[in-house]
């Protein structure tokens, strides 16, 4: 039972890990939030190494 809530509360980190990544790189930090969720590291790897930030328009 411990180890079951230790897995519950490193797969919500993860999760939170990735919304945190994702805001800042200008993407929606609640997409991102679900989809680790469900995908766990993976979608943290692929946010992290395979996306490139957001662009910012600097005309303004």
């Amino acid at each position: 039972m411990e180890l079951q809530s230790f897995m519950s509360a490193a797969w919500l980190s993860i999760a939170l890990l990735a919304a945190v990544v994702a805001g800042l790189q200008g993407r929606s930090k609640l997409w991102w939030f679900f989809i680790t969720l469900v995908f766990g590291p993976l979608a943290l790897l692929f946010l992290a190494i395979w996306t490139e930030p957001l662009r910012r328009d600097e005309r303004g």
